[in-house]
Parts: structure tokens; C-alpha cells; sequence
């Protein structure tokens, strides 16, 4: 009789578990689930083209949200065009490489305008320079066109000071390049300047062959100076200056759309969705409805089969 009371017990328990669980999933999903439903009826009381928007904001030290919803954009049918909002000081070059190149490719097939509210210098202009058309505001601060390689302060003496001494095993003459730990040879501060060099002649190659202007030029405009979005547009470095209004319609224009638009704005994923797996709402638009039911199924089986288990009994 005691041993029934308790199989109850662990019973109750385990049902209580699994309904937090589903009240835990469908809190999570819920506002994604309207948001579709929403955007069903919208689109069909008021029907409107679908244009794909980004925003690019802070310093850029990674790529990969940016790069997979551009793919994302560009294979799906209904985006009709890009619109890039860029307020960024700039960041990494491999990760501004990694967007222009994206972006080079989406222009391809479907046209983007970016757009530059208060800054857009270094590595945020580089990817504005993938669109087909740049605006910012007369007031933004555009280019900062230059490559910046910090080498840390030489703490060598300070730390001898402390009776402390750093020894170096190395296998690599250029290994510690730029160790704070350690005078720089004149062939290591030739090196890092040759780094520095080629990496500053990819930006300005790139932005001579985005924005039509000759590169011996470059000492004109790619001194690492920052413009006004007047003094840019002189130069030749943006197309127009406006708002973010201006942007919209230009869009419309590139892409030849008659109708309103809806910006489709992928938004990052929540602590739960990181947990499943996902990579941004916009994937779980699609799919991520079935694989949380199908998931959430699994894990209630595998809660429930516990019961069964000698371990429990």
C-alpha cells in the first residue's frame, strides 16, 4: 500500500515537472508563434513586399549573425531587397571582409542600400561600401579609412623593477612580435608595418573598386580622417545624404517595388532558444516550431520512462 502511495507521489511529481516544462516552452514561443500569425493576416488584409533589414551597431568583433541571414535573405524568394543600417566606430577586418563579401554577393541578385545615421568609419564603411547606394545623415561621421595595429606597452622595465623576468621559448623568429614583455627588434616593427600595409591596401583597394574612385587618390581620402556626411558625399565616398526615409525610398526605387514594404528584421536568440540550438528567430520562423515540438516530445518520453526504471522504485 506504501509502496503505491509513493509510485503516486513520484507520479504527481514528474506531471507537475513535464506541465512547468510546456508552460516554459510555450512562454518561450508564444510571441514568435502571434508574430507569424500577425504577419499572415497583415499581409493579407494589406498586402506588401518583404524587404530584408539589418542593423549594425557597436564594435564589430564577430560576423556570423550578420553573414547567415544575409545568406538567409538571399535564398529566401519573398525578400525582394536589403536595407543596412550601419552606426558602428568600426571593429575586426576579417569580420568587415567577411559582411562585404556577403553583401557583394547579395548585390548580385537582389539590390541593398545602407544606411549611416551618426557613424559609420573604418570597418562599418567597409561594408557600406557593398551596396549599391550609401546615405547618411549630413552630420554622420563616415570613413576613418585606415588600419589600426596596436601593439601593447612595453612593460619589460616596470617589471624588472618588480625582480620579475619574462623568458621567451620560442620556435619562429617573429613568434613574440609585439610582446609587451620584450623590446621590439627593427625586424619585428618591419614586419607588423608590412602587416599593417597590406591589410591597408585591401581596404582601399576595395573601396576604389565600390565606389568608382581612383586609388592614387587614396592619400586624399583613406588617411584614417573621419567625414561629415557632406564632406563624404564631396568626395565622393557616399551617394546622398538623407534619413533613414530617404533610404526606404531608395530601396523601393532599386528594387522596382510598387507596394509598401515590411523590413524583416532577424532578431538574436533568447538563453532557451540558445539552449535548443537556434541561431536567430528568423530560422525558427521557418522550421524551429516542429523541432520544439518534436524535442519537447522526446524529453517528456525520456522524464516519463524514469518511472520505469528499478532506481525509482
Amino acid at each position: 500500500m506504501s509502496d503505491n502511495k509513493e509510485t503516486k507521489k513520484k507520479v504527481g511529481f514528474f506531471e507537475i515537472i513535464k506541465n512547468i516544462f510546456w508552460l516554459l516552452i510555450f512562454l518561450q514561443f508564444a510571441p514568435i508563434i502571434f508574430a507569424n500569425l500577425k504577419r499572415t493576416i497583415d499581409d493579407a488584409i494589406s498586402p506588401s513586399t518583404h524587404v530584408g533589414y539589418l542593423n549594425i551597431s557597436g564594435m564589430l568583433v564577430d560576423s556570423t549573425f550578420y553573414t547567415k541571414n544575409i545568406q538567409r535573405f538571399l535564398k529566401a524568394p519573398e525578400i525582394k531587397a536589403l536595407v543596412v543600417r550601419l552606426d558602428s566606430p568600426g571593429g575586426l577586418p576579417g569580420s568587415a571582409q567577411a559582411i562585404f563579401q556577403e553583401l557583394s554577393k547579395f548585390k548580385e541578385k537582389k539590390p541593398v542600400v545602407a544606411f549611416i545615421e551618426n557613424i559609420g568609419a573604418s570597418a562599418a564603411y567597409n561594408i557600406a561600401i557593398a551596396s549599391n547606394h550609401i546615405i547618411a545623415t549630413p552630420s554622420a561621421l563616415v570613413g576613418s579609412i585606415g588600419v589600426w595595429l596596436q601593439v601593447p606597452p612595453n612593460i619589460k622595465y616596470l617589471a624588472e623593477d618588480w625582480k620579475v623576468k619574462f623568458r621567451n621559448i620560442q620556435s619562429g623568429e617573429f613568434k613574440t612580435s609585439g610582446s609587451p614583455f620584450k623590446d621590439m627588434t627593427a625586424s619585428e616593427k618591419k614586419h607588423l608595418q608590412e602587416v599593417s600595409d597590406d591589410s591597408y591596401n585591401q581596404f582601399i583597394t576595395d573601396v576604389a573598386k565600390s565606389r568608382n574612385l581612383n586609388v592614387k587618390d587614396h592619400k586624399i581620402w583613406a588617411d584614417g580622417k573621419v567625414f561629415t556626411g557632406n564632406q563624404a558625399l564631396a568626395l565622393k565616398l557616399i551617394d546622398q545624404t538623407g534619413s533613414f526615409q530617404d533610404a526606404i525610398e531608395k530601396i523601393k526605387k532599386e528594387a522596382m517595388i510598387e507596394t509598401d514594404i515590411k523590413l524583416i528584421k532577424p532578431k538574436r536568440p533568447t538563453g532557451l532558444m540558445k539552449l535548443f540550438g537556434a541561431q536567430d528567430d528568423s530560422e525558427s520562423d521557418i522550421t524551429f516550431s516542429s523541432f520544439v515540438s518534436t524535442l519537447a516530445t522526446q524529453v517528456v518520453e525520456k522524464l516519463t520512462s524514469k518511472l520505469e526504471s528499478p532506481r525509482f522504485r
